[in-house]
């Protein structure tokens, strides 16, 4: 079983505002169909047009939320006339690889369960009496579905070791924070204090890297300071819903943070960047981005 996911601000964001509810339950109903084949996004134009109206795939469409050919989006594939592409989609969900990768592994964990189960029964004297669909790392069936408030279904246990990350488009595997990675593996040497300081604080996750991902983090680490950075990134790892799988979690979040003003103390302060919450204004903002999409028919 494979898990679609949504963050806690969808349903604020203002290209959903501009897309309109309706379109949303088709982006939501896609999405879902796109976990459960492992397409990694990809939404053949013969689902959509069975799950919604045309009226609703140009909304998704005209506010960026799905691309079809021939779009310049530099983190989503390429496609042919025929398909639809989710936008940001792996930057959310698994990709095949892992997918795959997940369930190889937890296809092995059970195996080595039943067969431990087996020698000791066989040890004390019993018949076998293993059920073949009993997901061994829950004693559970299988198929059963996970908690829902926190979508995990391939857990790996502790006294076991994840599965290796796939190779990046460099070859090299990806750095993970608070470990202690190849020299190539960690990226450029002005990177090392972040990927430090991010392992400091607990959060542990590896680096991936798209189109100019590398240029913007450099620039803000210019701009905003480390400490900075990783308090911004603390904040969004303590209110995640699901568990934050890559460090392009983060990437938005700091490249979005405005310079700040120096405290009294000389050092920047998350506070004078963010400022007070308040929900109300925060909507109002959001439904004015939409119409500001709406009126340039969909600009990204």
């Amino acid at each position: 079983m494979s898990w679609f996911k949504i963050d806690d601000g969808f349903h604020c964001h203002p290209k959903v505002f501009a897309a309109g509810t309706p379109a949303i339950g088709l982006y939501v109903r896609c999405g879902s169909w796109a976990a459960q084949q492992v397409t990694d996004g990809v939404v053949p134009k013969h689902v959509a047009k069975m799950y919604g109206t045309p009226r609703m795939i140009k909304a998704l469409v005209d506010a960026g939320l799905w691309h079809q050919k021939g779009h310049g989006c530099e983190s989503c594939p390429e496609l042919d006339a025929n398909s639809y592409a989710i936008h940001q989609y792996l930057e959310r969900n698994p990709s095949r690889v892992e997918t795959e990768l997940a369930r190889k592994s937890k296809s092995e964990r059970q195996q080595r369960w039943r067969e431990g189960k087996r020698k000791e029964q066989v040890n004390q004297g019993d018949a076998p009496n293993v059920d073949g669909d009993v997901d061994a790392s829950t004693s559970r069936h299988g198929d059963a579905a996970p908690d829902p408030t926190r979508p995990d279904p391939t857990p790996v246990p502790p006294t076991e070791e994840p599965p290796p990350y796939p190779p990046q488009a460099d070859g090299h595997l990806p750095a993970v924070y608070g470990q202690a990675p190849t020299a190539a593996a960690v990226g450029p040497d002005w990177l090392q204090p972040l990927t430090a300081a991010m392992g400091t604080a607990g959060m542990h996750v590896p680096w991936k890297f798209k189109g100019d991902d590398l240029i913007r983090l450099h620039n803000d680490i210019q701009r905003l300071g480390i400490p900075l950075m990783v308090e911004q990134a603390a904040r969004g790892w303590q209110s995640a819903r699901t568990p934050v799988v890559s460090s392009r979690f983060f990437y938005d979040s700091w490249h979005a943070l405005p310079t700040p003003a120096p405290t009294p103390d000389g050092r920047p302060s998350l506070r004078s960047v963010t400022g007070p919450s308040k929900t109300t204004s925060y909507l109002e903002s959001m439904a004015a981005i939409a119409d500001e999409l709406r009126a340039a028919g969909g600009t990204q």
